[in-house]
């Protein structure tokens, strides 16, 4: 261990060396620790505190001294990401700064999908080769499979072609193949016709989504949920474009990382559910454009300069082992086509899934997310939108904002007599902050209530607030230390009393950054309509998907403002149906044939060059009026 420097983590009692001198935030995470950091590295989030146990009196960056209370600082509190360990070191990472078990949508509502297989098994027992047959063994299986199965198969992958001939001998000729598209992918021993199966991914900017897919039945075996570790890079799709044209390596990183954590969940489920990882005939992913680039190797910095546009709007088909995902030898990665630069093939799966090209009447589709996509389908065509919703719905940029883990405020109701709150949490824990639901919950009931007005500021007469340190207003969410009201009762003058130090609590600038999230959208589905030449009363049916989608009440996406007051009838929740999209073009041959016409037919739509999109966006940034509030 000469000249290694040794850093001791606490309270995990983890132990590592650095072979010299490393920003913590990147020991810590190459040396497998999950701490948080939304913000690449820049110091703007504030998640990755941690504490040097024994150098308190570390220098403090300028983006500390923004972030950080003095009290933080002068116990040693730093922000990993501004740190580097050039020596030895001991620190503690405090629960609220370890990456969290979270809370997780993997599948949405799925119609039944009627099987078309792309990749197809057969089972065959070849004669074997004599000096009076001496043909090739690549012939004999192309004769076998057209004179027994009508299927003509033209070429064989080359892995699977030098592996062949030991398989074909070691079990007595009796073996089976699998052809995908005139091609033979794999060569398995003896009668393995009953063992087919598909993985389909949904690849978010904060979540994946990994299904595995039974593909003779189209039944999904398991589901598991992931964080994408690239959030650790930015957790917005421009701070991750801007991480990787910075240089090659970083983009390497970015592909690397995420293709680790889709192969990492594979073996899980196979391991969960006693399958070969060699039985994985083929994936299919969708995900947002930059997602879909940054995966296979493409460059994006087109994805970052106006006009924004996509390398290619086509489906693609690559060797899994081109891009190192761990699958069959010969198996393939099927991706969807991405619409535009900021339209991607995860909304064409959620507009494939819903079904609302077949729909009859006027239909919108909403996938909220850090990157929300909005589809309008009516009697002109289908026509989508991008909105920067942010990742405020995530708990990003929210004061104790966190992700859906246990102890996370997901449901608030304030009473309107006397401004106390009600809340659930994640598991019935104790709360330790609040996520998007939560988010949303809380800062509808505070207008509902009045306790916030139609432009978003605190109303203190209400006598419901308290003033933190720097003098600035909160309405805090924990039942047990809410203050009640700011009012005395007795002298009937408001007294503002100091918010408590260890208080969740809702700040102005909290509120905000729902304002913004929530204007973004609403001024896409504006535009949409606009150019259907529509109002929101013709709308027949709103399907809202995507994970934050399936936890959101309605009542409360129409009490901040972010759809106008309709019949909650008219509503949907459908869950992850851009991961239900991904099964369904995994499993049917027809239905990927539909989905790639499909996309031919979609349209896509530029918000900020719509001569309305300013006007709109700075109304949507209001709440609504008493009357329209339910």
């Amino acid at each position: 261990m000469l000249n290694k420097i040794r850093v001791q983590v606490e309270p995990i009692g983890k132990r590592f060396f650095l072979d010299g001198s490393k920003n913590c935030l990147d020991a810590l995470t190459d040396a497998g620790i999950g701490i948080k950091s939304l913000c690449a590295g820049n110091g703007t989030c504030g998640k990755c505190r941690v504490v040097f146990l024994e150098d308190e009196k570390r220098l403090v960056t300028k983006q500390e001294n923004e972030i950080l209370t003095q009290d933080e600082i002068e116990k040693g509190v730093r922000l990993a990401c501004q740190q580097v360990i050039d020596k030895e070191t001991s620190l503690y990472i405090p629960a609220s700064s370890l990456s969290e078990e979270q809370k997780l949508q993997v599948l949405g509502d799925e119609a039944n999908i009627e099987v078309d297989q792309v990749c197809k098994k057969y089972h065959l027992k070849l004669k074997r080769a004599d000096l009076s047959d001496m043909q090739s063994d690549f012939s004999r299986i192309q004769k076998e499979l057209l004179a027994e199965h009508n299927e003509k198969v033209e070429k064989i992958d080359l892995e699977v072609l030098r592996a062949m001939p030991e398989v074909i001998r070691k079990n007595s000729w009796e073996i089976t193949v699998t052809v995908r598209e005139g091609e033979i992918i794999n060569v398995e021993p003896k009668d393995a016709t009953g063992r087919n199966f598909g993985i389909a991914v949904d690849l978010g900017t904060t979540k994946i989504a990994v299904l595995l897919v039974d593909l003779l039945s189209g039944d999904t075996v398991d589901k598991k949920g992931a964080m994408n570790p690239q959030i650790r890079f930015g957790e917005d799709v421009m701070s991750r474009i801007n991480y990787a044209i910075e240089n090659k390596d970083n983009a390497i990183k970015l592909h690397r990382i995420v293709v680790e954590k889709i192969n990492e969940t594979i073996t899980e489920l196979c391991k969960n559910n006693d399958i070969e990882k060699t039985s994985i005939s083929e994936v299919s992913i969708v995900g947002n454009t930059a997602m879909h680039h940054l995966l296979i190797g493409l460059p994006v910095r087109q994805l970052g300069l106006s006009p924004f546009v996509s390398l290619t709007d086509k489906p693609l088909s690559i060797k899994a082992r081109d891009m190192s995902i761990d699958i069959a030898e010969g198996g393939y990665v099927y991706l969807l086509p991405p619409i535009a630069g900021y339209v991607g093939s995860d909304h064409l799966a959620m507009v494939l899934a819903s079904e609302i090209e077949d729909k009859e009447g006027n239909y919108l589709g909403i996938d909220i997310g850090t990157n929300t996509e909005i589809a309008m389908k009516s009697s002109k065509g289908i026509f989508s939108v991008s909105t920067a919703s942010g990742p405020a719905f995530e708990g990003a940029h929210i004061k104790f904002g966190m992700r859906a883990a246990p102890g996370a405020i997901e449901r608030v109701v304030i009473d309107n007599d006397n401004c106390e709150p009600k809340i659930q949490t994640i598991n019935d824990k104790k709360p330790v902050g609040i996520c998007g639901s939560g988010i949303l919950d809380a800062i509808a009931e505070l207008r509902k209530v009045n306790i916030i007005d139609q432009r978003g500021k605190f109303k203190p007469e209400k006598g419901c607030v308290c003033k933190d340190t720097k003098g600035n207003f909160q309405f805090v969410l924990d039942p047990d230390i809410n203050s009640g009201n700011g009012e005395d009762k007795d002298s009937k003058e408001m007294k503002h009393i100091e918010c408590p130090e260890d208080g969740i609590s809702i700040n102005q600038k909290d509120i905000v950054e729902i304002q913004l999230a929530k204007s973004a959208i609403r001024t896409g589905i504006e535009v949409l309509l606009e150019n259907a030449g529509l109002t929101f009363k013709d709308i027949d049916k709103i399907i809202i998907a995507g994970a934050f989608g399936s936890y959101i009440d309605p009542r409360n996406v129409i009490n901040i403002g972010m759809f106008p007051r309709v019949d909650l009838e008219r509503i949907s929740q459908v869950g992850n149906a851009a991961g239900v999209g991904s099964k369904m073009v995994l499993v049917s041959a027809k239905i990927r044939e539909k989905a790639e016409r499909l996309a031919k037919k979609m349209d896509y739509l530029e918000l900020t060059m719509h001569p309305s999109f300013t006007d709109h966006f700075a109304k949507s940034t209001l709440f609504p009026d008493p009357e329209d509030i339910i």
